[in-house]
């Protein structure tokens, strides 16, 4: 792996004419999908997906196939991306309410703006708290679940355009989190094409210096929150069926009973609008791209599109993200721009760091010497080993898990017991077969684990939880297992997600979002979560809102009559 010491340029405070003379720097632009797989791009290979606009960036920069998320999960993600550092600095080995670990940690649009660009957040970033800026000079927010309107640029947007009387404007989330979702306003007003409005609107301003922009979209996590002509395009699709269970099932993740059924008529709703949510961003993404075009900035400027994680979306029985599978670890990486030939792909792996590092080379930002970045610069690919491994991570104690990944293998160390699997993905890559199970390898194999673990360990050591190493050698929990609402692969959040901005929840805030459940219901697999426990945790939370007990029992035994 090259040294980061390569891209660490010294930064020159620049005078208003001399910044005016470095307009040639390229301007930087981040899209970014939230939970969307890397197998949600047409020109890649994956045929069930219409992403025109995607395929625009396939065809004219460079695709990186075998790219993972730094932490498979969206805070950790995005503030790895934010920082170039992991969470052992952070601080978010996975989603959390606390504060960023070390406020004085650099960040790259701070150091970006202190070099004379102008910096720009537009729609999801995942801080805490949310007007937290990290540096950017303007932020307008778009967030999954704000805490008020005053904090969310597009909960202002939707009431002055009239659609303040919304209140789960991203979708149902409580109880329907897995039901495809109509959206209840007209596309133009979408949080989709809200983040493509805005983009658009600052990157036509005039300005007398290069730009970062980061555009970031709530979609396709769920819920599946899409107009309906998008559902329609998707409407009894032939789409690849998940990855099966492999023989002997997921010792390190449990199914949690909040899972809808992995097979038939539900599954297949569901994975339609997930794909049917990937082309409404596509779409959107399409306007931004024409919007440079026409302003004669495409050439100079830097595209990288990308995602924080996947989403299991049925494979191995699982849903959501946090596991090292590829539904969830894997995901695009598209890089479009000076630097990057046209028409190209790499098989080399990389991950959300050296989109950091990478900026940072490209626009000539020092990092201090002291800051602990986590990727390399993809300029001058050519300069890496061949043999290039990259590490990913996720969690604490039991749910703790470290990754290495190469051209061709995965290895993953559970901290739970100690479990180890290798998949070579490109025979099996549905990961069916643990080439580590029986106990019983082959020289080769152990020779290529031997590496892989070495670089895992090395990473948890310098990046990961240092108090997991010993010695060269990992710290293990004793094995136990996890509790189906303590599992990774979906924790019992849609019994509780009502949207916190409305101030005391009023009446009028209550029967809102009454009427909004109930629209749910008009799905023809409309799911509600069948489990006891799970149920009367749904109605405490509501009730303690103030809501009527009976509203959503109502609302239970309509789903479960759908369901039979």
């Amino acid at each position: 792996m090259r040294s980061t010491q390569t891209f660490r340029k010294t930064v020159v405070r620049k005078t208003e004419t001399e910044n005016m003379a470095e307009i040639s720097r390229p301007n930087i632009l981040i899209l970014h999908a939230d939970q969307q797989r890397f197998d949600t791009i047409n020109a890649l290979g994956h045929g069930h997906v219409h992403s025109p606009n995607l395929d625009r960036l396939v065809r004219g920069g460079r695709a990186y196939t075998r790219a993972y998320s730094s932490c498979p999960v969206s805070m950790p993600a995005r503030h790895d991306l934010l920082t170039g550092a992991s969470a052992r600095h952070h601080g978010y080995y996975t989603n959390s309410n606390a504060f960023i670990q070390d406020h004085g940690l650099a960040t790259m649009p701070r150091l970006l703006t202190e070099a004379g660009y102008q910096t720009i957040a537009v729609g999801k970033m995942h801080h805490n708290p949310p007007r937290e800026h990290h540096g950017y000079a303007h932020m307008y927010s778009m967030e999954e679940l704000p805490s008020c309107r005053e904090d969310d640029a597009y909960l202002q947007y939707l009431e002055s355009v009239g659609y303040g009387h919304i209140r789960c404007q991203h979708g149902v989330r409580p109880l329907f989190y897995h039901t495809p979702q109509p959206a209840r306003v007209p596309e133009e007003h979408h949080g989709s094409a809200w983040v493509a409005h805005k983009t658009i609107e600052v990157l036509q301003e005039e300005r007398d210096r290069p730009w970062l922009i980061i555009s970031s979209w709530v979609g396709p996590h769920p819920p599946y929150y899409v107009p309906q002509k998008y559902l329609d395009m998707y409407r009894d699709a032939e789409l690849p069926p998940p990855c099966p269970i492999p023989p002997g099932g997921e010792k390190n993740f449990a199914v949690s009973p909040e899972n809808p059924e992995p097979t038939g008529i539900r599954m297949q709703r569901m994975r339609e609008a997930y794909f049917a949510a990937c082309t409404l961003i596509d779409t959107h993404i399409g306007r931004v791209l024409d919007a440079l075009e026409e302003t004669g900035q495409l050439e100079n400027t830097l595209i990288f599109f990308t995602s924080d994680h996947g989403e299991m979306l049925g494979d191995h029985g699982g849903y959501q993200k946090h596991t090292p599978h590829e539904g969830s670890a894997h995901i695009p990486f598209l890089v479009h721009g000076p630097g990057f030939a046209a028409g190209t792909r790499s098989e080399m792996p990389v991950n959300t760091w050296d989109v950091t590092a990478t900026i940072l080379e490209a626009t000539g930002v020092s990092v201090p010497e002291d800051h602990p970045l986590a990727g390399c610069s993809l300029l001058g690919e050519s300069d890496f080993p061949s043999n290039r491994i990259v590490c990913f991570h996720h969690g604490r104690g039991r749910g703790r898990y470290v990754a290495a990944v190469g051209r061709r293998h995965k290895f993953v160390h559970y901290h739970n017991g100690g479990e180890e699997t290798l998949h070579d993905l490109a025979a099996d890559p549905e990961e069916q077969c643990n080439l580590l199970a029986g106990g019983t390898t082959t020289p080769e194999i152990e020779s290529l684990v031997t590496a892989l673990r070495a670089k895992a360990i090395a990473f948890e050591s310098e990046f990961g939880m240092p108090e997991m190493v010993s010695d060269g050698s990992f710290v293990d929990l004793p094995h136990a297992p996890l509790a189906a609402h303590q599992c990774s692969l979906y924790p019992p959040w849609s019994s509780r997600q009502y949207p916190p901005w409305p101030n005391g929840y009023s009446p009028d805030d209550l029967e809102s979002i009454t009427n909004e459940m109930r629209d749910c219901l008009n799905s023809d697999v409309a799911y509600v979560c069948h489990e006891p426990e799970w149920r009367e945790n749904a109605l405490q939370i509501w009730e303690g809102m103030g809501g009527a007990r009976q509203t959503l029992l109502d609302i239970f035994a309509s789903a479960d009559s759908k369901a039979k």
